[in-house]
């Protein structure tokens, strides 16, 4: 039996390894277009492998959990296109025998995947907005993408026609005001210059600037310029950048949440919705870190006897399946997330919907092969 359920993990471990890199660098396809675009621009290749380094941990709680359940249909659909499930049936060996191995591997990965969920992956995402400010602190030129809007530099949203090295042409600028109203310039061309540690000028050159009334005022300020400056300070404590709720570690939301909940004590209906508000959102951050973790138990669960169901064999057919459940759990993912400013407690049960399913009908499915 050691040797069967030793060939059977090898065999699980080999096709997850390769499902890993596969998922891991599609993933990851998009950003290295953007990395080396970055490169191309002037931006230190020490920066962006940094930057290249942090996206991967970012990216495992998304490619584990397919890689892992693609791997168990690959696995076993192959077993069992190869009659090696009949003659281990025939030997007189049950499925949950058969599909220990898987078991273990996935409670293993389980653990893994609960790491990489709770502190690395957060981690990992927070210091890849840490190093995109420090792309911006020491080449704004390159952050400055000509055809789409750019707002790395707030209170301003910059749109740029042509570029040419630090000369741009074609200009737009909207400008958000403290007191809630859009300045808006626009004009034929620009160069930016970094003056100091953090500080960036901008000028802009033969344009027009249009701000709407204020409360009260009849009329609209407009005019045309020269020569107008914009100055953005992109400078500063990295540190002092906000988290956002994707950044903090399991142990710092549990944190926010026990505070949220003591200040519950004696503040008044309105501040209750409100606090209630923002634990709802905490809460689902949470429970999205323990789904995408437990996915992987619940997937090889349900993997494993789809797989020897589906026994052709064929990559395309496990890939199909691996995509149709991968995509239902993020459904739910999604779902979730739009209602998660309501103050409902229970909305975070939502996202266990999926994994609570495969969990269940994983042992059907293997209840049903083994009465087969």
């Amino acid at each position: 039996m050691k040797i069967i359920h030793r060939y059977i993990g090898l065999r699980l471990l080999k096709s997850f390894g390769i499902s890993l890199v596969v998922f891991t660098f599609i993933l990851f396809m998009g950003n290295v277009i953007r990395i080396l675009d970055l490169l191309d621009r002037g931006v230190a290749a020490g920066l962006l492998l940094r930057l290249f380094l942090n996206f991967i941990p970012y990216l495992l709680p998304f490619s584990i959990p397919m890689a892992i359940l693609t791997a168990s249909l690959l696995s076993f659909g192959r077993l069992s296109a190869d009659n090696e499930v009949t003659a281990m049936r025939a030997c007189g060996i049950g499925f949950h025998s058969i599909f220990l191995s898987g078991y273990v591997i996935a409670v293993a990965l389980t653990a893994v995947s609960f790491v990489v969920n709770a502190d690395i992956a957060p981690r990992a995402h927070y210091e890849v907005r840490q190093l995109r400010y420090r792309v911006g602190e020491r080449s704004p030129e390159a952050l400055l993408e000509p055809g789409v809007f750019i707002d790395h530099f707030k209170p301003y949203q910059f749109y740029i026609g042509q570029k040419d090295g630090k000369l741009f042409r074609d200009v737009i600028i909207y400008e958000n005001l403290p007191d809630g109203r859009t300045r808006f310039l626009k004009a034929k061309s620009g160069e930016i210059a970094v003056e100091g540690e953090g500080q960036v000028t901008f000028n802009i050159y033969d344009g027009t600037v249009e701000e709407p009334t204020k409360e009260g005022e009849s009329t609209s300020l407009s005019g045309a310029f020269k020569t107008y400056i914009v100055k953005m300070n992109v400078g500063g404590d990295r540190e002092a950048i906000p988290k956002k709720m994707s950044n903090y570690t399991m142990v710092e939301l549990v944190g926010r949440l026990r505070r949220f909940h003591m200040m519950l004590r004696g503040a008044s209906p309105n501040l209750q919705r409100d606090i209630g508000r923002r634990m709802n959102v905490i809460r689902i951050e949470i429970s999205q870190r323990f789904v995408s973790t437990f996915c992987v138990l619940a997937f090889v669960m349900i993997g494993m006897p789809l797989g020897v169901t589906a026994h052709r064999g064929e990559t395309s057919i496990g890939a199909a399946i691996s995509l149709a459940l991968v995509g239902l759990n993020y459904a739910f993912i999604i779902c979730v997330q739009a209602l998660q400013t309501r103050v409902d407690p229970y909305t975070a049960l939502l996202l266990w919907v999926p994994n609570v399913t495969f969990a269940v009908l994983g042992p059907v499915l293997t209840y049903r092969l083994a009465r087969r």
